[in-house]
């Protein structure tokens, strides 16, 4: 039952933060460090999400 908890919180964390990224408008291209920040938390949230679906939809022992 934890893991399936878990699974729903980074499925709607990782979400929310994949769709922002997709959503929001592109920073200028001078913001070197603001760019690697974001990119950083889009493949966060990418890898969030993935680990969210594998634990809501394992099956239980």
């Amino acid at each position: 039952m934890r893991n399936r908890i878990f699974g729903d919180i980074g499925i709607l964390w990782g979400g929310g933060i994949v769709l922002t990224r997709l959503l929001s408008s592109s920073p200028s291209a001078d913001a070197g460090a603001y760019q690697t920040g974001q990119s950083a938390a889009f493949w966060f949230g990418v890898v969030m999400l993935g680990l969210g679906l594998f634990y809501f939809f394992k099956k239980s022992p």
